[in-house]
């Protein structure tokens, strides 16, 4: 079994688990994990964004990269809810943290770490993160350094 490090989440959000969502073993598949990851992303901004007079269109939030463990399955009829949390700040991008994890028993089922980058669709190119995003983002998850690079 992998020991896996516990951390601390302020946003969760419990997951309906969709019939659509199993595969033929009985468990959820491997791609729906990131449809989980999305609504808890949505989750997380719309938390946030209710901290402050915040516009999320100043910018846009486009993936760099993700990488994904996964500890055991999920099955269709347990309980489970996906953790997020923002965990660095850079000057153009941002690392996300969240996993899935069993809400009756506590066991997280898969970890997942997503770089991303702000973006103008105007200019279609990076952009710095606008700063009141990383005030608000920074004061919320209590971080200490918001423009450490990534």
């Amino acid at each position: 079994m992998v020991e896996i490090k516990p951390e601390t989440f302020k946003t969760t959000l419990p997951i309906q688990i969709r019939f659509s969502d199993i595969d033929a073993l009985g468990h959820i598949n491997n791609n729906s994990y990131f449809s989980y990851f999305d609504l808890g992303k949505t989750t997380y901004f719309e938390k946030v964004k209710g901290r402050a007079s915040i516009s999320w269109t100043d910018g846009l939030i486009v993936v760099a990269h993700i990488e994904t463990d996964f500890f055991s399955p999920i099955y269709y009829r347990e309980e489970i809810a996906v953790d997020s949390k923002v965990t660095k700040l850079g000057e153009k991008s941002g690392v996300f943290l969240q996993q899935i994890r069993n809400t009756k028993n506590g066991e997280i089922k898969c970890r997942c770490k997503t770089v991303f980058v702000t973006y103008d669709a105007h200019t279609q190119s990076s952009m710095p993160v606008p700063d009141v995003w990383r005030k608000i983002i920074s004061e919320y998850e209590g971080l200490e350094d918001p423009k450490v690079a990534i």
